[in-house]
C-alpha cells in the first residue's frame, strides 16, 4: 500500500509541475526538484498530454463560439 501512495504522489507532483511550468509560474525550489528525479519521461509525457488537452479546448472553445454566429 505504500508504494501505492508514493506513485499517487509522484502522479499528482508531475502533474502539478508540468502545469505550474506551462503556466510560467513553477518556483525555483520545485524546479531544483524536479531536474533531482533519475528520469524526465514522465513530465515529458506529462506535458504533451496538458499540451494536446489545451490545443484541444481551444480548438473546441473556438469552434463553439464560431458555430453560434
Amino acid at each position: 500500500m505504500k508504494k501505492q501512495e508514493q506513485e499517487k504522489q509522484m502522479l499528482f507532483s508531475v502533474i502539478r509541475s508540468v502545469l505550474a511550468a506551462l503556466f510560467g509560474v513553477q518556483s525555483d525550489k520545485n524546479r531544483y526538484q524536479d531536474f533531482k528525479q533519475p528520469t524526465a519521461w514522465p513530465f515529458i509525457i506529462t506535458g504533451i498530454v496538458m499540451i494536446v488537452m489545451m490545443v484541444g479546448a481551444i480548438i473546441a472553445v473556438a469552434q463553439w463560439a464560431t458555430a453560434s454566429q
